[in-house]
């Protein structure tokens, strides 16, 4: 389970040198971000690309070396 938490600075101060995951949904016009860290997630829906705070969000994951999630499954659909 992730406690979402509503304010990026809230996860980016509570990041530290933990581990954590991020993944990128949407399409042309909407996309939406995914960030989880330990136990604490943030999530945000964005109508425009070059929104100054997504930015920002996607240079943390980077520079952190956050991991990139492309998809999720279930454990027990993983293998078959």
């Amino acid at each position: 389970m992730v406690n979402l938490v509503e304010e990026w600075e809230v996860l980016e101060e509570y990041a530290g040198d933990k581990q954590g995951f991020y993944q990128i949904l949407g399409d042309a016009d909407a996309v939406e971000i995914r960030v989880a860290i330990g136990r604490l997630g943030f999530k945000k829906e964005f109508n425009n690309k070059g929104d100054t705070l997504l930015n920002r969000i996607l240079s943390f994951c980077k520079s952190r070396k956050l991991i990139k999630v492309s998809e999720t499954v279930r454990d027990e659909f993983f293998f078959k």
